[in-house]
């Protein structure tokens, strides 16, 4: 099973996942341009169209730096407690209605879904440091 590095490019704000050595240039496969390593989890084969439509629906959301940062927040919070799961699925729905069509995607699998949101959403917000917790015990 191949490993994936999530990949983010400022310059048409879209996230890829990447085959790439960490510290091997990363190269967006959207516009070719240079992209930048996003922290976080190894992604796997099962991760990448799930990952795809994530990104899709984020960018087509065009959040803003403050809607990114609330999200991001709300998201961290939900993970690192024993809520219900998927309350944190029907709560980050509502706040990104684009999200919509990605239901089964962060349905099958609440954390998987959950933690590709986040990785997404933190892809977004370059500065932002998240907590050790929201990654740990992460298996590709």
């Amino acid at each position: 099973m191949a490993s994936y590095l999530s990949v983010y490019c400022a310059a048409c704000a879209r996230a890829s996942l990447s085959t790439a050595s960490p510290s091997a240039e990363q190269v967006c496969a959207f516009c070719e341009g240079p992209a930048r390593v996003v922290p976080g989890p190894v992604f796997g084969d099962a991760d990448w169209l799930a990952f795809s439509e994530i990104d899709d629906a984020i960018f087509e959301a065009a959040l803003d730096a403050d809607q990114v940062a609330s999200l991001t927040d709300e998201l961290e919070q939900s993970l690192t407690r024993p809520d219900d799961s998927q309350a944190v699925v029907e709560l980050m729905l509502q706040r990104i209605p684009s999200l919509q069509r990605c239901r089964p995607a962060l349905a099958n699998g609440v954390t998987r879904g959950a933690r590709l949101l986040m990785t997404l959403l933190s892809a977004r917000s370059r500065d932002r440091r998240l907590t050790v917790e929201v990654y740990r015990n992460e298996t590709p």
